[in-house]
């Protein structure tokens, strides 16, 4: 268990990805933060769309997945309204950026 950092990162090491990736998104207390699909070469990475889904609906990210639609990747943001508790989900094309 002990090696599972190192492991990490010669993972993140091979696919390019940024080692901090993961670790940004688990500091601000997410849940689910898939480790390979938070970096795109020409897109929007999870850590982006995490930030701009809070700045544009004033609200904290409580939940983000990645996923395939279409064969599109996807960031499903489960999202809490610090105001009236209220939560909903939205799902942002990672290469466009659109909200929905």
């Amino acid at each position: 268990m002990r090696h599972l950092p190192l492991a990490m990162l010669c993972l993140c090491t091979v696919l390019g990805l940024p080692a901090a990736a993961s670790s940004d998104l688990a500091g601000r207390g997410i849940e689910s933060v898939p480790a390979a699909a938070s970096a795109l070469k020409d897109g929007m990475s999870l850590d982006e769309a995490v930030d701009r889904a809070q700045k544009r609906y004033k609200a904290r990210v409580v939940r983000a997945e990645t996923s395939e639609s279409g064969g599109r990747i996807v960031y499903v943001l489960r999202l809490l309204s610090e105001e009236d508790g209220r939560v909903w989900t939205v799902r942002v094309d990672a290469q466009t950026g659109q909200m929905q």
